[in-house]
């Protein structure tokens, strides 16, 4: 099966097909809900097929791909929270912040997304709260950036805009985080996306980062294994389905969780959980990864977490989360 990873060079084929193409991501519409809506008439017409998201399955991880190129593997960029090592702390890479206070990183965006943006001499269409970030002053560099305020003002102006244009929507993916992707509210936003494009007749490629799963507890983990704070060696990164662990012994952290937990988590050294480690990856990369099973979130009372508040998530391996796919409209 194709990966997330091939998807760049694969725009870069079709847009020199066509004078025109839009592409669109929407965010957590994996492979589950493609086969949740099949029947729907706009994906009817498409011409699908299943992609492996990368590991995790964290939109980080994912745009930061399309935007560079890159494979998580080699742009290092792996999660919502990662370890900086130019700030020498945990950060928050897409609000260009540090993962525990709204204080923007006193670093260039272009240390943080170094390489050449795919996106140069394309227009990037882009939510208004989130069309001028720090990170997409580097990300999109070359770029029109153009803000809408509703998706089908996006699409409207993806339809009518010639060469290669990109946008990218997140209302599915909040609305799971908030309501969980069995809940009504999740049907209805993915429905309200895909009847706007259905209008669009231009050329497009569509595709999603992750899905989600449905999440209903999380175990604390220092509630388990008290002693398991004086290992940390900085602040949890990754995220409630995939929290890596910066500790000072991988394989007595590994051992303890693992023996504790049970059957709420898998526990790994977060090295095994890639076929290849590239120098970037390797300097922001956790010890340890607690996976937990299905329905479930982990993280540590020590450092507080608005997921906790999630009914729906991602990050981790279950197909849920980690198959995606891509579609095309010739």
């Amino acid at each position: 099966m194709p990966g997330f990873a091939d998807l760049p060079a694969r725009i870069d084929a079709l847009a020199a097909e066509h004078e025109q193409l839009g592409v669109v991501l929407l965010d957590a519409f994996g492979w589950a809900f493609v086969q949740r809506h099949a029947d729907h008439p706009f994906l009817q017409r498409l011409r699908i097929e299943p992609l492996r998201s990368q590991f995790p399955s964290t939109t980080t991880a994912h745009l930061t791909t399309l935007y560079s190129g890159l494979p998580v593997t080699e742009h290092g960029l792996y999660e919502w929270r990662c370890f900086e090592p130019v700030v020498g702390e945990v950060i928050r890479p897409l609000r260009f912040a540090f993962a525990d206070r709204d204080e923007p990183l006193p670093i260039a965006p272009r240390e943080l997304f170094p390489w050449p943006s795919r996106c140069a001499g394309a227009t990037v269409l882009q939510p208004e709260p989130i069309a001028a970030t720090p990170y997409g002053s580097a990300a999109f560099a070359g770029a029109t950036v153009v803000a809408f305020d509703t998706f089908a003002e996006g699409v409207a102006r993806l339809q009518t805009t010639p060469g290669l244009s990109y946008l990218y929507w997140d209302e599915i993916d909040a609305t799971g985080h908030r309501e969980g992707p069995s809940s009504q509210a999740f049907v209805d936003a993915s429905l309200r996306a895909l009847d706007t494009l259905e209008l669009v007749d231009t050329p497009l490629l569509i595709t999603a980062d992750h899905g989600q799963i449905d999440v209903h507890v999380t175990d604390s983990l220092d509630l388990f294994w008290p002693e398991l704070p004086a290992h940390l060696t900085r602040p949890p990164a990754g995220s409630a389905r995939d929290l890596f662990l910066h500790v000072d012994e991988p394989e007595t952290v590994v051992h303890e969780l693992r023996r504790r937990l049970e059957h709420r988590a898998e526990v790994r050294l977060a090295t095994e959980l890639f076929d290849h480690i590239g120098p970037r990856l390797r300097e922001r990369l956790g010890d340890v990864c607690v996976l937990p099973a299905p329905g479930r979130m982990v993280g540590l009372t020590s450092a507080p977490s608005p997921e906790r508040r999630f009914q729906g998530h991602h990050g981790g391996l279950t197909p849920e989360e980690s198959e995606t796919w891509v579609g095309i409209q010739a």
